[in-house]
């Protein structure tokens, strides 16, 4: 067995609003860990945008034969999604300090160039960069392959702009270590819900995928009555997962529990940068450090390894779409507000896989 971190030479360039052509992966191991690195030059103002650094890539995939997804993130904003994960579950800031560049005191204004980066870990173990609790079996595949979407330029700044970025990655890699019966993969998709009214008593229900092992469920819940979308705590406020033919739910909270029951969890004490008020947004750039050890708002990763296997989660291969339901109390409502789902599944690698 050898562990080893590769660069990979082959890079995106920025384009708006673009699906930028897929970089292949090597296959010569078991991938434990992707890393994608933006390297964004912008026109940033003081009207710059909360968590502008967070907000560059649309979609986030990573796709193999067959078109499957190991990381299947779509929809508005993903980038903002898997940083959040990231600093939640893996403990890892996204913005790389650039000193002056990036204004972290205040308001500064012109070009300014600034790097973040986002982690794809599929395994249960985060601290562990060759973690083989689940992996991508790179390997065993004739295709695998990253296709990113790139954000519009002025979604950084509605007075500025993106006006260049470069996407570089890196993967980990265990070689010599064929593919074993019953090992993880992750398998993942995402769900837009446009809010259409308030719901009381977790009365909107979403149907929960099966098929697979169930690790966890993220969440990233907007204000859209904002130019720019904004998280908020006080749109989504309930969360219950039911089992209606049974007549019963696992669990039942209120948005600030079980953020609270998130941050306890992962062992995470806060993060920087998160939102700042929308008032402020109209004088003075939102900057990552002017607000410390929050928990952010409109965001939670529900972890449902306690309510099932200890490393996989709810076991729902033998169940059937909407035998578990995400029921959903939606407050003040606003044409535009939504919420954005990722279902975090996990599958045993294909039989016709095995051995290769």
């Amino acid at each position: 067995m050898e562990k080893v971190i590769k660069r990979l030479t082959a890079s995106s360039t920025w384009a708006a609003s673009t699906d930028m052509t897929p970089i292949d992966f090597p296959k010569e191991g078991l991938i434990t860990e992707v890393k994608i690195r933006a390297n964004i030059t912008a026109t940033l103002t003081a009207t710059a945008v909360g968590e502008f650094w967070r907000r560059v890539l649309q979609n986030i995939k990573i796709q193999g034969d067959g078109g499957r997804s190991y990381l299947g993130m779509s929809g508005e904003g993903m980038s903002r999604m898997l940083a959040l994960w990231n600093e939640i579950v893996l403990g890892v800031p996204t913005l790389h300090s650039n000193g002056a560049d990036i204004a972290l005191a205040g308001v500064d204004v012109g070009s300014t160039n600034f790097i973040t980066e986002l982690i794809f870990h599929p395994g249960s173990n985060p601290k562990d960069p060759f973690d083989l609790s689940a992996c991508i079996p790179a390997r065993a595949l004739s295709t695998l392959q990253a296709a990113l979407t790139t954000a519009a330029a002025a979604v950084t700044d509605p007075n500025g702009a993106i006006t260049a970025g470069t996407f570089n990655y890196e993967i980990n890699e265990v070689m010599g270590v064929p593919v074993q019966p019953g090992m993880m993969t992750p398998l993942g998709s995402t769900l837009s819900y446009a809010h259409t009214a308030n719901y009381s008593d977790n009365g909107y229900d979403i149907d929960v995928p099966a098929g697979a092992f169930l690790r966890s469920i993220v969440m990233l819940i907007q204000d859209a009555t904002a130019t720019t979308p904004y998280r908020k705590d006080d749109e989504v406020t309930g969360i219950k997962l039911k089992r209606p033919k049974a007549g019963d739910y696992l669990f039942e909270q209120s948005i600030y529990e079980a953020k609270q029951t998130m941050m306890s969890r992962y062992g995470c004490r806060g993060i920087a940068g998160d939102v700042t008020p929308i008032g402020a947004i109209a004088t003075i750039r939102p900057a990552p450090t002017s607000v410390i050890d929050n928990i952010p708002a409109g965001f939670v990763v529900i972890d449902l390894r306690p309510y099932g296997h200890p490393l996989y989660g709810l076991d729902l291969r033998n169940y059937q779409t909407g035998d578990f339901k995400l029921g959903l109390t939606i407050a003040n409502y606003a044409a535009g507000d939504d919420t954005i789902i990722y279902w975090d599944q996990l599958m045993p690698v294909s039989n016709d896989l095995v051995g290769r």
